[in-house]
């Protein structure tokens, strides 16, 4: 691989998750600059920018001579395409230099917006060359490669033409490949794939009887003094992570590596390190670039309490352990009035007024200021806002008895939550006809025509179940995960071709593409189908000529997420194992691909390259909260998947029509038992979101 004489110019990309980050990221000497608006990107709980905010925000970016780019990475639902458009068109507008993407609908929609640069977000889990391949084929311009990459791995990426790579380098990491995350969906809802994730990686997890631990923890990601080696490799971008971080800790993280870019070392940089490590209280690590893989977990930081048990629909949790930006401020104004103690609360254009009587302090020294307890109010978050002092107001020597106090409290909390829990106001603008008509639903594929409540007439597992399952259930296709080329020969004498499927797996590193190749022209040779859970995959099936779908590491959660896939070839979609009812009866109404819906199983949780000792390997980690699952080794991975396993099987709803329904079997100890028992109705099978909102 050759490689360019002379390092070169690493652009040096910081995170804005407000306003205020982003003038402190822009002040300390970042090229470019990353953010979301308050809807569809993976940091929801930042405090974010507001629609009306983008084109001076983009403004000022392009004031300072850097580049501004949008994140619009999470999973979208159906009836969130149009407000997808609908910020493409205002970053259109706006001027934004370019949008990280992970819904596959959104490259549909990318060449109605050719102003714009397309960016695969880590969200899309590139974890190899052969994804950063299929990047460019999907016409993207630039990939943000998997943290856990070597930096050999990084290089061959990085050498793949007609593509950019860009490299994290300062910040959290995930103990999950981002992308491939259901842990916290899986807990309450609160999916990381839609911007919500709780980090339950975070809190203390038993293994067996031991004592709990950060077992499944991250330490924080520092490369700073291996920026040489990045550009020696030819990475075109070097991000900074920290949407959810202050604008004091942006600005001396930016200012860092613009000094570390520009050629300083020494121990001031390692003093500078120490100071942003110290922001978590994590032990900081750069060990994936050197192929590290274990002790990477196990230093807590700030997270030494667990959180409350959840309920499924909960309405207080932490996006990460670490301190939190407000995302919402309020104004309140009080004075004395014709009917007493008058307030008036004003929050994000909705307005609050309301009077208190003007009760008489009958305690000395009991009373407030109400100048004082504006001040009170500015120091605490109050359900997720804080008080905007600048535009709050008493009136002067007012005095209120605590019982007032309390009544204006009460007042404002109750408007607030409503508040808070009202959606994100829509973007309204008028989209080109061209993308109007891209939106334009179409009718259902003939082949979606078996209704939840059906028996399954798929099956996944392992390839090591297949011989003994195939002799006791026959006539059902088997999608066989953890196959390789040489076993291929004795999965085709147990079944015919017509009923088998080979999955490739959920993340394909580097080290697992040539034996995915291999696997891949075995399958095109022999006329077996196979199925797809990564770009890279997906681009070898094409070059293979051998026919693919989409499986469930490629999720769709919206019908235009579907067309795309079909654009590139898939014969078929699986719908997000994720999808609550709704969200699953609204896909069905058009999607114009043959889905498979998984209605049973243990889906992968976690998906990880860290390794996990031996022993602890096919043991229980539980947490307090009542989450139990299993770490096996999955083609060369480490697979976490619940002890149990959810069900929808034994609901009836002719609202959900599919081409197959799919009982995942990969983690039962006893395949061929548990598919017999799948015709009993259980009593209170555990249904993951299907009866919650998944948020």
């Amino acid at each position: 691989m050759s490689q360019p004489a002379h390092p070169r110019r690493l652009e040096l990309l910081a995170p804005a998750g407000d306003a205020e980050a982003l003038d402190a990221a822009l002040d300390a000497g970042a090229d470019a600059v990353y953010f979301g608006l308050t809807t569809l990107n993976a940091r929801r709980r930042a405090r974010n920018l507001r629609p009306e905010m983008l084109a001076a925000a983009v403004a000022r970016v392009h004031g300072h001579g850097a580049r501004a780019y949008l994140a619009l990475n999470t999973d979208i639902a159906e009836r969130e395409l149009g407000q997808a458009a609908r910020l493409l068109e205002l970053a259109r507008r706006s001027g934004v230099d370019a949008v990280l993407v992970r819904d596959p609908a959104l490259l549909l929609l990318r060449p109605l917006f050719p102003q714009l640069e397309f960016h695969f977000s880590t969200q899309a889990c590139a974890a190899s060359h052969a994804d950063a391949e299929a990047a460019r084929e999907l016409g993207l311009r630039r990939v943000v490669l998997a943290r856990e990459l070597s930096l050999d791995e990084i290089a061959a990426a990085a050498a793949v033409p007609g593509i950019e790579t860009e490299v994290f380098v300062q910040g959290a990491l995930c103990y999950c490949v981002s992308g491939r995350c259901l842990l916290s969906s899986w807990g309450g809802g609160r999916s990381g794939n839609r911007g919500l994730c709780t980090s339950p990686c975070r809190v203390p997890w038993r293994v067996g009887d031991s004592a709990p631990g950060q077992l499944l923890s991250m330490r924080d990601l520092s490369a700073v003094s291996r920026l040489a080696d990045l550009a020696r490799v030819a990475v075109a971008a070097v991000k900074i992570e920290g949407r959810m971080k202050t604008a004091a800790w942006v600005h001396d993280a930016v200012a860092l590596y613009r000094q570390a870019l520009d050629g300083a070392s020494g121990a001031a940089v390692l003093t500078a390190v120490d100071r942003l490590g110290a922001y978590t209280g994590r032990q900081l690590t750069s060990g994936y670039l050197d192929g590290q893989r274990d002790h990477l977990t196990g230093s807590a930081g700030r997270e030494t309490a667990e959180p409350p048990v959840e309920s499924a629909t909960p309405e207080a949790e932490t996006e990460t352990a670490e301190p939190l930006p407000v995302p919402r401020t309020f104004a309140l104004a009080i004075a004395t009035g014709s009917r007493g103690i008058h307030c008036r609360c004003e929050c994000e254009g909705h307005v609050r007024e309301w009077d208190l009587p003007k009760t008489q302090v009958r305690r000395a020294g009991s009373e407030v200021d109400a100048a004082q307890l504006l001040q009170d109010l500015a120091r605490a978050e109050l359900q997720g806002f804080r008080l905007a002092p600048a535009a709050s107001n008493a009136e002067p020597d007012l005095v209120l008895a605590p019982r007032t106090v309390r009544g204006i409290q009460e007042h404002v909390s109750a408007f607030l939550h409503q508040r808070r829990r009202e959606p994100a106001p829509e973007v309204r603008l008028d989209l080109p006809e061209a993308v109007r008509t891209c939106l334009e639903r179409t009718p259902p594929h003939a082949a979606n025509t078996r209704v939840l409540g059906d028996a399954p007439d798929r099956v996944r597992l392992p390839a090591s179940g297949v011989a003994e399952f195939a002799d006791k259930v026959p006539e059902i296709t088997i999608i066989v995960e953890q196959a390789t080329a040489a076993a291929l020969p004795a999965l085709r004498a147990s079944l015919p071709a017509r009923r088998l499927i080979v999955a490739l797996p959920p993340v394909l590193f580097a080290d697992r593409l040539e034996e995915a190749r291999r696997l891949v022209q075995a399958c095109a040779d022999s006329g077996v189908a196979l199925e797809a859970n990564t770009w890279g995959g997906a681009l070898l099936a094409r070059t293979a000529g051998v026919a693919w779908e989409a499986g469930p590491a490629l999720p769709v959660l919206n019908s235009l997420a579907a067309r795309a896939l079909q654009a590139w070839g898939a014969a078929g979609v699986t719908l997000s194992v994720e999808a609550d009812r709704q969200q699953l009866e609204d896909i069905c109404r058009s999607c114009p691909a043959p889905a498979s819906l998984i209605v049973y199983g243990r889906p992968a949780l976690l998906v990880t390259r860290v390794a996990v000792p031996a022993p602890c390997l096919g043991e229980v980690f539980a947490d307090r909260r009542g989450i139990r699952m299993l770490p096996r080794q999955e083609s060369g991975l480490v697979v976490f998947r619940p002890q149990g396993p959810f069900s929808i099987r034994q609901v009836a709803n002719p609202a959900i029509r599919v081409a197959h329904l799919v009982a995942d079997l990969v983690g039962a100890a006893d395949p061929v038992s548990e598919s017999r028992a799948l015709a009993r109705p259980e009593r209170t099978p555990f249904t993951f979101n299907y009866d919650r909102r998944l948020a």
